[in-house]
């Protein structure tokens, strides 16, 4: 075999279309299991759009094989799939990061349409007795491949505005536009085929589907983990939540750590969610949370542990959990506008996580009985 049949002839082809069908067989595979396991309409779409497109690239396999190297009948059936699936892995794009309502399902309704009038057009000029001149039936193709640029620009226009990784899917939709014009200059208007063109209409589609498969994968990611954080953050401050934090407690206890846990809770907040509303109330629980995380930064972990309680695990003994603490309290009052009663515990040997955690509980109380807004050790 010379390699120029190997870039430019069927076996190019063919190896272009396999290398496509894997990639293709690879997003398939996740986007059904993630549709079996969430019922989501984005992966309904894609693993439809997929399966059509796995179908197309195998019928261009036995086109090549069957050395067929126009586009008869069956070739423009692959070519009308491609218009369907390009439509629904867009349209499944976009629900990754959208919900679709009936305007979203009548557009892509519509534009299916557009594809099945341009092909039952193309069917009856074809079959009909009409006698066509020579260039008509040589441009009697083209019709569905200036439809694909169409859609390409459609994507621009109304897909990128709205999704993740807009940088990543405009430029698959530029490594598609490329290789549609090429096809459709090669095809339509040139005498003999140019292999540039030739070659960038074989592979390109490599990239475009490289592209999209990263798209997928990592809006995929985005979602797990995602749902990993829910499952272990609270939604309004950020903080990890009770069971997450005790957990950790647990983790460092039994490695022996020498942790330290500070227990605060906001005084008077019930007073300020009556006076000042919810919403206010919310934004307060926020700011102290956020003075909790920058305190915790790279030295523990911070939570909540319930209502207006909030905890931090120290985890580096090199920093004195007093000094901490009391560190937590004075930016509080300073920057939030509310202020806060704090107790702590540290490690001792024989005592559970829960005891820990319950002795600085106790240290906080006591610091509410003795006037609020300071901060108290456990005394055994």
């Amino acid at each position: 075999m010379e390699l120029s049949d190997f870039i430019f002839g069927t076996s190019g082809r063919i190896y272009s279309y396999t290398s496509i069908i894997l990639i293709l067989v690879l997003m398939f595979i996740i986007t059904l299991k993630l549709f079996l396991s969430r019922r989501k309409k984005a992966y309904f779409s894609l693993t439809i759009s997929l399966a059509i497109i796995i179908f197309q690239y195998l019928l261009l396999i036995i086109y090549q094989l069957n050395n067929t190297s126009n586009m008869d009948t069956g070739e423009y059936l692959a070519q009308l799939l491609h218009v369907f699936a390009f439509i629904l892995i867009n349209m499944g794009i976009y629900q990754l990061y959208n919900t679709t309502k009936s305007r979203e399902f009548g557009l892509v309704l519509s534009l299916l349409i557009g594809a099945l009038i341009i092909a039952a057009v193309r069917y009856y000029n074809v079959w009909s007795e009409t006698v066509l001149s020579a260039s008509f039936l040589h441009f009697h193709d083209i019709w569905i491949d200036l439809y694909l640029l169409l859609l390409t620009f459609l994507g621009f226009y109304l897909v990128s505005p709205h999704i993740g990784q807009q940088w990543k899917y405009q430029s698959a939709l530029m490594i598609y536009f490329v290789m549609q014009l090429a096809r459709i200059f090669n095809k339509y208007f040139m005498d003999q085929e140019m292999l540039s063109l030739k070659l960038l209409e074989s592979f390109l589609p490599i990239g475009f589907y490289m592209i999209l498969f990263f798209m997928i994968f990592n809006r995929v990611v985005e979602i797990l983990q995602a749902i990993y954080n829910s499952s272990i953050k609270d939604g309004l401050t950020g903080l990890f939540n009770r069971p997450f934090f005790f957990n950790r407690v647990a983790d460092y206890m039994n490695r022996g750590v020498r942790v330290s846990i500070v227990f605060c809770d906001i005084d008077n907040f019930k007073k300020l969610n009556d006076t000042k509303g919810h919403q206010m109330g919310d934004k307060t629980l926020k700011q102290v949370s956020t003075i909790l995380l920058e305190e915790s930064e790279n030295i523990g972990i911070a939570g909540r542990y319930g209502g207006e309680e909030l905890v931090l695990l120290l985890t580096d003994t090199s920093f004195r959990v007093e000094t901490i603490a009391e560190q937590i309290r004075r930016r509080v009052e300073a920057e939030a506008g509310v202020t806060i009663s704090v107790g702590y515990s540290k490690y001792r040997s024989g005592i559970s996580p829960q005891e820990l955690i319950d002795q600085a509980d106790q240290a906080m109380y006591q610091s509410k009985r003795n006037g609020k807004n300071k901060v108290s050790g456990y005394i055994k």
